[in-house]
């Protein structure tokens, strides 16, 4: 069928039982039982098929539970700059709560992770919580004084937060377990 250009069934059907392939010696029997053993032709499937449109994704937003506001009204944030091939993005997860925000810098200047810590602090608040402490590594020592009212807290030098690294290792691991699920095609 493939050198045919895969026809479909109903369509190889049809040449068969009309003799328009010359010295065919397949009956309309053969292809009935090839299709219900082997099913139809996956390349041909594929080939002809397209892709249907997704259904349309609305954002469903939930509020925060009372409970976990009286709790977490004081967040301490754990953030550090995660590199995949050479691009930086600023991994945040907070303490208690654990909730992970990822955003990609342009570059790791001051300005930039100013910015980055800006926004982490501003997704917070619109949750009602309040962060109070970020947990920072040597990377965001040119941002001494600059964040306002929250309150960094540099690690030695040569350390780094568990939290964090931790928190970075899964991200890369379940990106790699998504990437490695892809077809190559």
């Amino acid at each position: 069928m493939s050198m045919m250009g895969s026809p479909s069934t109903n369509t190889f059907c049809h040449m068969v039982r009309n003799n328009l392939v010359n010295n065919c010696p397949v009956t309309m029997k053969s292809i009935c039982m090839a299709n219900d053993v082997f099913g139809p032709d996956v390349a041909s499937l594929q080939g002809k098929m397209t892709r249907r449109r997704p259904d349309r994704v609305d954002p469903a937003f939930v509020d925060v539970p009372p409970e976990i506001l009286a709790r977490n009204l004081d967040v301490t944030v754990v953030a550090d700059l995660m590199f995949v091939n050479g691009l930086p993005f600023l991994v945040t997860v907070s303490r208690n709560i654990t909730l992970i925000t990822v955003s990609y810098m342009p570059s790791h200047t001051a300005a930039n992770l100013r910015k980055g810590l800006m926004q982490v602090v501003t997704v917070y608040r619109r949750l009602g919580l309040t962060v109070t402490t970020a947990m920072v590594d040597g990377q965001f020592d040119p941002l001494r004084g600059t964040i306002g009212t929250v309150d960094l807290n540099f690690t030695a030098a040569a350390e780094h937060a568990p939290e964090i690294e931790q928190c970075i290792w899964m991200i890369k691991e379940r990106v790699h377990v998504q990437r490695s699920r892809l077809q190559f095609s």
